[in-house]
């Protein structure tokens, strides 16, 4: 997608396309490629929800009582990490547990729910936007180029995965994602048995969701900076 939001992240992801190419996929640093990924995005989306949640801590000030779920969390732990904490992605006793219900309920429930879903389709609807437009651009340089025959066919399979993408599909490759990472980071020569390209299919709708996140966050966060009453 090569999503400016994150160049680091696609970076790597160009960087592993030409590695590749050229090296064993037997060698230890391509063997490496996914559980770096995993650890990178996942971080990275980590730091935004938990600045987001941070802004809207501080923007809410006395206003915080009109949030219970988040008056209730312990003072032991910063708030943004328990907070954060609430997008339940890891491996319980009853199997994995992929489920953003939790964190909805911080910002109240429902309604925060539809938010953060009205985002997701105006954002995938910008991403769509911006991937067609780079298919009509290299459909003119098809047959010129092993490059541009890769990325043209790429960017066909990841529009065809986007417009096929749900809220739901979006949300479970976040925590699925997030999952992953809590696994590597745990057990990093064992524990992650997905290939780059498996975890390459979590990121692009992740990005999408997490972008909607942020986006709803902020739209609280905004409406406590204005000095709307509560």
């Amino acid at each position: 997608m090569r999503d400016s939001r994150y160049p680091e992240l696609e970076s790597l992801i160009k960087e592993y396309e030409e590695d590749s190419r050229t090296i064993k996929p037997e060698r230890l640093i391509m063997k490496n490629y996914p559980k770096i990924f995993t650890m990178s995005a996942a971080s990275s989306f980590e730091y935004q929800i938990k600045r987001r949640c941070q802004e809207f801590l501080d923007a809410l000030g006395p206003a915080v009582a009109s949030y219970p779920n988040i008056c209730i969390l312990r003072q032991r732990k910063p708030k943004e990490d328990q907070m954060f904490a609430k997008l339940e992605g890891y491996l319980g006793l009853d199997g994995e547990r992929l489920n953003a219900e939790k964190f909805y309920e911080l910002f109240g429930g429902q309604t925060f729910k539809e938010m953060v879903r009205e985002h997701f389709f105006k954002e995938k609807a910008a991403v769509l936007e911006k991937i067609t437009a780079k298919i009509a651009g290299l459909s003119a340089l098809l047959g010129q180029g092993e490059q541009y025959d890769f990325d043209y066919a790429k960017q066909s399979e990841l529009k065809d995965s986007i417009e096929h993408c749900s809220f739901t599909d979006a949300e479970q490759a976040y925590l699925g994602l997030k999952l992953r990472r809590n696994r590597v980071a745990h057990s990093y020569i064992n524990g992650l048995s997905d290939t780059f390209e498996d975890i390459e299919k979590f990121y692009h709708p992740a990005v999408i969701y997490v972008v909607a996140l942020e986006l709803s966050i902020q739209e609280l966060t905004s409406f406590y900076e204005d000095g709307y009453p509560t």
